[in-house]
């Protein structure tokens, strides 16, 4: 069964842009400028959630679905060294 996890506010990066089309494809109620607002998973399920009236674990299931089938959708962060 598919563990679903509960993101905190700096979970991750946010899209890349080459991930934004393919995002915002999925969740064509979200405009590209809230796409490009996203920073996190976190905010992402929760745009998700808001915009399609949805439970926060469907929201959860149906991003990390979606990341699963776009493995690269996140930007790199780059090393500051």
């Amino acid at each position: 069964m598919f563990d679903l996890q509960h993101y905190q506010a700096g979970d991750g990066p946010g899209l890349a842009l080459h991930a934004l089309p393919m995002a915002q494809s999925r969740w064509d109620w979200l405009t590209m400028v809230e796409m490009m607002e996203i920073r996190t998973t976190s905010e992402l399920i929760k745009k998700v959630e808001e915009s399609y009236s949805l439970s926060h674990e469907q929201a959860t299931r149906d991003v990390e679905f979606w990341a699963l089938s776009h493995p690269d959708w996140a930007t790199v962060p780059r090393s500051l060294n």
